[in-house]
This record gives C-alpha cells, sequence and structure tokens, in this order.
C-alpha cells in the first residue's frame, strides 16, 4: 500500500449524504404496537369483584351423596379430569412469550416502505405515491423501475439508503425509521450501499477502500481490519485462494482505476458487506458487465444473504427485467 495519502479523504457516502439529503422533508411516520394488557387486567378485576361480592351468597345447594356412597367415586372422577383440562388449557408461560416475541419479530421485515409519498419540491407532482413493499432477512429481491423515469429511479434509490425521507409514509429496517438513525448507524452498520458512481474511490487498492470502509464505520472487530479485507477479496473471488499470498498481495495493492469493470464490482460487493451490514442495496450493479460478467455478480450477489453470523437483506434496483429475475423475489414497480 503506498504511504502518500490524499491531503483530505471524504468519503464518497458523506459526499452523497451531503448531496442528496433534503432537510426540509418532513420525516417520516413511525409505528408502535401496543399490547392490550388492559383488557386481561379488566378480565381480571371483574373476576376479583364477583368473588367479592359472592363471599357472603348462601352456597347453591349441591348434590347429597347416596346413602350407601354410591357416585362419590365417580364425582371425584370427574372432578380430577375437569382439573387436568384445565391445566391443558392454561398457556405455558414461556411459551407465551416466545409467541409475542415471534409475533413481533414477524411484524417487523429487516427493510420496508409503508405508504410512502415523494413530491418535486417546485411543482408538487408526485415521484412516488402510497408506495409500500417489505423484504426479510434471508431472501434477495430484485426491484424493477421504469427504465424511463430516473427522477423515480433515482429517488428509490436514495429513500432505500437513507439519504433523503419521505413526505408521508415511513422506510424502516425492523421497527426503526431509517431518519431516526444517523448516517453512521446506518449505512456504517446497517446498509451496505452498492452504487455506480459513489461505491469506490480509484486512488485506492481494494483492500485499502475495504480498511478505509471499515475504520470508518468506527465497529469493533475480531481480527485486524487489513487481514479482514483480504479475507473479504478472497470471498468475493478477486483474490481467488489458488494464487499465492505474493499474488494476492499485489491484486490488492493495485489502484482500483486500473480494475476491469468485473474486478470493480467484485471489490464494490466486498465493500457493501466489510461492516456486516443487515442489508445490502445495490443499484444497477451490472450496467457496466456483458452477460456472463453480469451472472456472475448476480450470483455473488445472492449468495449475501448468508452471511457468517446472520440472514441478510440484498435488494437489487434494476431497470433490467432479466437481472430483477436473477433474484429469489422481483418487486415489479413499472406499474
Amino acid at each position: 500500500m503506498s504511504n502518500q495519502e490524499p491531503q483530505e479523504r471524504t468519503d464518497p457516502v458523506e459526499e452523497l449524504d451531503e448531496l442528496m439529503t433534503d432537510e426540509s422533508a418532513e420525516p417520516g411516520m413511525s409505528y408502535t404496537i401496543e399490547y392490550d394488557d388492559d383488557t386481561d387486567s379488566a378480565d381480571a378485576g371483574a373476576d376479583d369483584t364477583d368473588t367479592a361480592d359472592n363471599i357472603d351468597a348462601e352456597p347453591e345447594a349441591t348434590a347429597e351423596p347416596s346413602a350407601d356412597g354410591a357416585g362419590t367415586g365417580d364425582e371425584e372422577a370427574a372432578a380430577a379430569a375437569n382439573t387436568a383440562a384445565a391445566a391443558l388449557d392454561e398457556p405455558d408461560e414461556e411459551d407465551s412469550t416466545d409467541d409475542v416475541d415471534d409475533s413481533v419479530f414477524r411484524a417487523y421485515p429487516m427493510f420496508s416502505m409503508r405508504g410512502v409519498t415523494v413530491a418535486d419540491a417546485k411543482t408538487g407532482e408526485h415521484i412516488w405515491n402510497d408506495l409500500s413493499m417489505r423484504c426479510e432477512a434471508g431472501t434477495s429481491y430484485g426491484v424493477l423501475v421504469d427504465a424511463h423515469n430516473t427522477r423515480q429511479h433515482d429517488t428509490l434509490v436514495a429513500l432505500m439508503a437513507g439519504f433523503a425521507h419521505p413526505a408521508e409514509g415511513s422506510v424502516m429496517t425492523k421497527a426503526t425509521p431509517l431518519h431516526d438513525l444517523t448516517p453512521l448507524e446506518l449505512r456504517g452498520h446497517r446498509i451496505g450501499v452498492l452504487l455506480q458512481q459513489f461505491a469506490l474511490r480509484g486512488d485506492l487498492s481494494p483492500a485499502a477502500n475495504l480498511e478505509y470502509a471499515m475504520d470508518a464505520s468506527n465497529r469493533n472487530y475480531l481480527k485486524p481490519i487489513a487481514v479482514l479485507a483480504q479475507e473479504l477479496l478472497t470471498r468475493v473471488g478477486f483474490a481467488p485462494r489458488g494464487d499465492d499470498n505474493a499474488t494476492q498481495a499485489k491484486r490488492s495493492r493495485a489502484l482500483v482505476r486500473t480494475l476491469g469493470a468485473v474486478d470493480r464490482a467484485r471489490v464494490m460487493v466486498a465493500r457493501a458487506i466489510a461492516t456486516d451490514p443487515d442489508i445490502v442495496l445495490a443499484d444497477e450493479p451490472t450496467a457496466t458487465l456483458d452477460e456472463t460478467d453480469a451472472a456472475t455478480i448476480l450470483d455473488l450477489l445472492r449468495a449475501q444473504v448468508h452471511g457468517e453470523s446472520k440472514q441478510r437483506t440484498v435488494i437489487v434496483v434494476t431497470t433490467d427485467p432479466h437481472v430483477a429475475g436473477a433474484m429469489d423475489e422481483t418487486i415489479d414497480l413499472t406499474h
């Protein structure tokens, strides 16, 4: 790695934040789940009241056992059966807690847009109106947009990456609206963004690009980031395991601007997952690739749903139906 560093290092994500963030945009609405515990409490209170009111009441007449004791055993057996049935009907407290936790988890997908509306600041024309989608962990999605409406395309990517916020509705990761997260929390931890124009620094090597992203995230890593960077490059196929250490090191030190298109795409994927995000968002990742290389990168992106320690959501925004169809599920926004 060269010792000569640029005088000022500006993270391209920060540059894009300044360019695309609209401070005048109203934040999206947040959603909360209220558990109706009052109902159970009210029922319990009613039961206690009834019990108190009936303390002084005369007990109901009970059937007298026969003189010879016939029927006593049957009554005791019936009572025992009723007790056992009641015990079976009572939910286990631990199971109930697990069910609530599971229902809450299912209620919040890894990424979602709910009733999102965005209007042109000058004309008031709706760019997106009442847009909703949900993307689950462990699944890759191809989001198909209109090739002739670049404003919709660019606005959608900005909303999904947290560069801009909707006038109405919400964009969320799990239960958290994106506008509640700082840029560092969002794009340094939650979302790995792969953009064609700003995804890499051409004046840095592939390894230095990854190290730069990991260092800027302020995350704690179990290994030195230089080691992790090389492992990531190997994982995405940039530095194949069959190469010797010297060959891998040489490739890793080459400046990004000298790389071919497919190698740059591999490094972009590696940088997008360098901070181990929950979501990988890619905008037209195959735009500069031929058909063979495009298939390779799409396979690589789809494989990122299975992280080392988590299930991720991978979202590819594209105008190409074939690219969208290569993902596990397609979300068609062209109609």
